[in-house]
């Protein structure tokens, strides 16, 4: 098992993730497989950009222990 850190977006299933965003998956998981896990429906996910340790990001990515996945609309006002 690995830990990675997720920041997902809203209305995403939180319970897998620890107090502190930390969840625990598969040594050899991908970006696409904690998609699944916190329930990002594919439209959704093809709406952001992801990001893995600040690096755009594919779900097809695999993760190392330690990541932290992050996701950003592309377009947003301020």
């Amino acid at each position: 098992m690995i830990r990675v850190k997720v920041f997902p977006p809203y209305g995403c299933d939180r319970s897998a993730l620890d107090e502190r965003s930390w969840m625990e998956v598969e040594e050899g998981s991908t970006v696409g497989d904690v998609l699944k896990i916190i329930r990002l429906s594919p439209l959704k996910a093809k709406l952001l950009l992801m990001s893995v340790n600040g690096e755009r990001a594919s779900p097809s990515q695999k993760l190392k222990d330690g990541d932290v996945i992050g996701f950003i609309a592309p377009v947003s006002g301020g």
